[in-house]
């Protein structure tokens, strides 16, 4: 199963941002955070894009395995 790295974040957030409204956390922690490390969201992102796997046409997995066929008839 591949990990997700969009979906964790999300879901990451979400807990984050309903702490701070249930008062668990103050919102200016919160916001002094995300201000503070909001660029390690970028080297995440471009480390998650280069050790993602690619399909043979160089897109994620999106062109599928090769097809399996009948040779090309050439020349008789």
């Amino acid at each position: 199963m591949r990990f997700r790295l969009l979906p964790a974040f999300l879901i990451a957030l979400g807990v984050t941002l309903l702490l701070g409204n249930l008062g668990i956390v103050p919102k200016e922690d919160i916001r002094l955070f995300f201000h503070t490390w909001w660029p390690l969201l970028l080297v995440g992102l471009g480390a998650a894009m280069l050790l993602l796997p690619r399909g043979r046409c160089g897109h994620h997995r999106r062109c599928g395995p090769p097809r399996e066929g009948p040779p090309a008839a050439g020349p008789a």
